[in-house]
């Protein structure tokens, strides 16, 4: 439920360029495609993907566009690179004899940490996953979960695609949401009064609930209900 306000994402250690251009020439780290690939998710952590161009790259890196290109094929392939670096963030592992409703928990909640790390990345990643090579093990290790436990072929694709929409969906949700668990104790308040007085009694009713979100309950209540669908398909 939205009161109107926004969320603003809280600015600790200044821009990506402040924090680049403050190293000294002498101790600045030779150009490496390690080095553009970071600077560039923290352009996109501070302004977002929109913001990231190789002029923009460069003048945070402190050099020429052009020099760039001896690490980097171009804009695509940072965004690839960007991608790559945040999936294996998510350090997603298989371990022997878990079973796949746990291998399904560890993929939602490995996710999960890693965007909220890095929250205006997220829709990147979600975007460019299957379109870059180094985020394929990521699908691979979510479709193998089912795999090894028997899952029809095609059940385990539709599985994976609907964890992806759920991710998708709750995660832009808790990036947008004016709501969140922390915030002033008067907004949920002022929240909850305007939901009692809507005329509308369900709403009414429930206001109290409606009035606040816990991101973490509310991500975890999801992932458990798509567990408990995916059991129908599951093999006996």
């Amino acid at each position: 439920m939205s009161d109107g306000t926004t969320r603003q994402r809280p600015t600790e250690r200044g821009t990506s360029a402040d924090r680049l251009s403050a190293k000294s020439p002498s101790s600045r780290e030779p150009l490496s495609r390690e080095r553009i690939i970071l600077a560039a998710l923290e352009v996109i952590d501070d302004e977002g993907v929109d913001a990231l161009s190789m002029r923009r790259l460069a003048a945070a890196l402190g050099v020429q566009a052009m020099s760039l290109y001896n690490h980097v094929d171009g804009k695509a392939d940072v965004l690839d690179g960007v991608t790559e670096h945040i999936t294996t963030e998510m350090q997603l592992s298989r371990r022997p004899g878990v079973g796949w409703e746990d291998g399904i928990r560890s993929v939602a909640h490995g996710f999960r940490r890693a965007s909220l790390r890095h929250p205006r990345a997220c829709e990147l990643v979600l975007t460019r996953q299957l379109a870059s090579p180094g985020a394929l093990p990521t699908i691979n290790c979510s479709l193998s979960v089912l795999l090894d436990h028997g899952f029809d072929e095609a059940a385990a694709v539709h599985a994976l695609r609907l964890l992806i929409a759920f991710q998708v969906g709750s995660m832009l949700r808790e990036f947008h949401s004016p709501a969140f668990k922390g915030e002033a104790e008067s907004a949920v308040q002022e929240r909850r009064e305007h939901l009692e007085k809507s005329g509308f009694p369900a709403v009414a009713r429930l206001a109290p609930i409606l009035a606040e979100i816990d991101h973490d309950a509310e991500f975890s209540f999801g992932v458990e209900l798509l567990i408990s669908a995916l059991r129908r398909y599951a093999p006996e």
